[in-house]
């Protein structure tokens, strides 16, 4: 990188590469919000946090951690005794990968005729009425399980004072556990209620295009059993907590 480089500030950058390194730590007393969508992981340990840290308080009030692993763990407890209301990236990444199980889904469920006609950009270069409206669906998805994840933790936090990047991953945990038992039980052969909850679970859009019954039988079936799982699980993990016995579950 470029050595020697003056900003417009009048500052002279000797070093490109240490700028560029340590740039997230530079003191402006103008950031209210981080939301480091980039670079290597652990950009902050427990070492330079304390770049962002004054008299004991966070020089940054809010950080989304939108790249993995951008905050080493020990960091973002540290910073969060300093104040800072700070979201993991075990939380803020969820939508890519809401959107990106949506996608397959959408494929899985079509036949080949009906994807190329409903999810492919068509010889005119636009983009089929169903495809706009599906991409609005799980938008609206991502949005509603955001919502439900920041309620959960910040209810949690305020009820126990357990950091937001331990709530995170607690919630992730939880989450897996009860979705992993509930498709291996008896509630998944009880098949009233599994359509029940894939019609609940499952896109709206593309149950009225392709019907249930015709996803049930395209879908391989540990798909459609992750996401009955996992439909159950967040939602009763999101009400009830991670405190909650999972037992507590059936006896709902």
């Amino acid at each position: 990188m470029r050595a020697d480089v003056t900003l417009p500030t009048g500052e002279v950058v000797a070093n490109g590469m240490t700028f560029r390194n340590t740039f997230h730590l530079r003191r402006t007393d103008l950031t209210d919000v981080f939301v480091p969508c980039g670079g290597r992981p652990e950009s902050i340990d427990l070492l330079s946090c304390d770049k962002l840290i004054e008299n004991g308080k966070t020089l940054i009030p809010y950080i989304v951690e939108g790249a993995n692993l951008f905050i080493a763990q020990d960091a973002k407890l540290r910073l969060e005794q300093a104040g800072c209301i700070l979201f993991k990236d075990a939380s803020a990444n969820k939508g890519g990968v809401t959107s990106s199980s949506l996608e397959v889904l959408a494929s899985l469920s079509f036949d080949d005729a009906g994807f190329l006609k409903h999810m492919c950009v068509g010889q005119d270069g636009e983009a089929p009425a169903f495809y706009n409206a599906y991409v609005k669906e799980v938008q609206e998805t991502i949005r509603r399980n955001a919502r439900l994840e920041f309620e959960a933790i910040w209810r949690e936090n305020a009820q126990t004072g357990v950091a937001r990047s331990v709530l995170s991953d607690n919630l992730s945990i939880a989450i897996i556990k009860l979705d992993e038992e509930l498709q291996n039980t008896e509630l998944w052969h009880n098949e009233p209620l599994r359509r029940s909850v894939l019609r609940d679970a499952l896109p709206k859009l593309l149950i009225d295009k392709v019907g249930l019954q015709s996803i049930i039988e395209r879908v391989p079936d540990n798909y459609l059993r992750a996401i009955f799982g996992s439909y159950l699980a967040s939602k009763f993990v999101y009400e009830f907590g991670t405190s909650t016995s999972q037992l507590a579950f059936f006896d709902l």
